[in-house]
């Protein structure tokens, strides 16, 4: 009885899938490894890479799964797709194929550049042919602010954006799973200058980040001798500022202006800090 095994392997990255497909070849000689076949979707909106293996007997596929849990635990099985969909998909010309031997085949067949089995080139070459979204610049403007403020923030940020000014705003860069410290400690430290939105919820005693961060620009400042940061106020009395940031002049969110002030700064500063 034959045992059958389907991965899905990586089409932009095939030229890495090369040493998992190889380390198989070699560990398990035809006797055991009775097929070995490599199956390319080359359709560009869907672009597959698999390769089926066939083992003889039982035992000769319990000591191949064994194999791969110890040396690749993570290469993803594909679940509930048999080689009767793939042949069929090759009769509706959904995918072009090549039976492997051995090793040497695949410095033929697995190649950066298009062949008989893939018709495009892998992600590497892609890249250096076409490139990507290149950054002008990298100034960047770190949102910092409670999020009881939000409905406050959006605006902000929108103005910004229509004003072509890049700024990190935890909404747009924390997604769930990720952890919440790394992410803000990596925007902090991204950035050129913070926006503190001072307001009674952003010096809250419950209020978790904000005081950090405040605390982190006020430093940065002290260290750099040079503007890190601007304040804008939410309607709050000067005397009820932290005294750290009260002999800085803010920005009063209650004037008309104010975002516009904010956008005039914050262009200055960027071309200050452009080279």
């Amino acid at each position: 009885m034959e045992y059958s095994y389907l991965f899905a392997l990586s089409y932009a990255n095939r030229g890495e899938e090369k040493r998992f497909i190889k380390d198989v070849l070699c560990k398990f000689d035809n006797q055991k490894l009775v097929g070995a076949n490599l199956f390319v979707n080359n359709n560009p909106y869907n672009l597959e890479f698999y390769l089926h293996l066939n083992f003889e007997g039982k035992e000769y596929a319990l000591e191949f799964e064994r194999w791969l849990k110890e040396n690749y635990p993570n290469k993803n099985r594909k679940y509930n797709y048999f080689i009767g969909d793939l042949l069929y998909s090759m009769s509706t010309r959904g995918y072009n194929s090549a039976g492997l031997l051995d090793g040497d085949e695949l410095d033929f067949l697995l190649t950066p550049e298009p062949n008989s089995l893939f018709l495009f080139p892998d992600q590497a070459r892609m890249s250096e042919i076409f490139g990507g979204g290149r950054i002008l610049d990298d100034f960047r403007v770190f949102l910092s602010h409670s999020s009881k403020d939000k409905d406050v923030v959006d605006i902000i940020f929108d103005e910004l954006q229509k004003a072509e000014i890049r700024a990190w705003y935890y909404i747009y860069e924390i997604d769930p799973g990720d952890s919440i410290v790394d992410k803000i400690n990596e925007g902090l430290s991204n950035s050129d200058i913070g926006v503190l939105l001072l307001s009674h919820n952003f010096l809250s005693p419950t209020s978790g980040w904000t005081k950090s961060e405040m605390n982190y620009f006020i430093q940065r400042r002290i260290n750099r001798q040079e503007m890190d940061f601007i304040c804008l106020n939410l309607g709050m009395k000067h005397e009820e500022l932290p005294a750290l940031v009260q002999e800085y002049r803010y920005i009063d969110l209650s004037d008309k202006t104010a975002i516009d002030q904010l956008i005039m700064v914050l262009r200055k500063v960027k071309l200050s800090k452009t080279p």
